[in-house]
């Protein structure tokens, strides 16, 4: 774990909270993102009902992501991610733990992971500390019985190519290959 900005006890909280969300996993990666702790906005509309993101928001999640590109240099991960993080606050303003996360969720796309859909399990804890702000942020790989990313891919028993399917039950990546296969049983019959 990376400690620029982490105070005592906070490789320790971070550990447990592996420890609870991952508990068989040898593979955990964990950091402290000085400053303080960003929560998601609400969407806003424009005139026409349409759906924008606020311009701060924007620019924190940047912000954000750019904080853990310098901690992260690897390539994204591909399966399913368990996501702890400890906000510590400088004030005891009311600000929901989801929302903390889905900040912390939408910086990661593209960086820690390939799509923030693949978070499992979650973990998220307030803290109050006036003098020092941050985020302890810990990721590990998670099994689940909930398959995300290349987790949940398999081969088309059409025409071979890998698709992630949208059913347990699913064998075709696309209505076309399963139309094939079944023209190919009733020739070979």
């Amino acid at each position: 774990m990376t400690t620029t900005a982490a105070r005592p006890g906070d490789r320790q909280r971070a550990e447990e909270i592996l420890q609870f969300l991952a508990p068989d996993e040898e593979t955990a990666w964990g950091t402290v993102l000085a400053g303080e702790p960003h929560s998601k906005a609400r969407p806003r509309f424009n005139k026409e009902g349409r759906a924008y993101k606020d311009p701060a928001d924007a620019e924190a999640e940047r912000a954000t992501k750019d904080r853990m590109r310098l901690w992260w240099r690897r390539p994204p991960l591909t399966g399913n991610v368990a996501l702890g993080c400890v906000f510590h606050r400088s004030s005891r303003q009311e600000i929901d733990g989801d929302n903390l996360l889905k900040h912390v969720c939408d910086a990661g796309n593209g960086l820690l992971w390939v799509d923030d859909s693949q978070v499992t399990a979650k973990y998220a804890e307030i803290q109050l500390d006036p003098e020092r702000p941050r985020t302890v942020l810990v990721i590990a790989p998670h099994v689940s019985t909930m398959r995300r990313g290349t987790d949940n891919v398999r081969p088309c028993e059409g025409c071979g190519g890998s698709f992630t399917p949208s059913r347990a039950e699913q064998r075709f990546c696309k209505r076309e290959c399963f139309q094939d296969s079944r023209r190919t049983k009733a020739v070979t019959r």
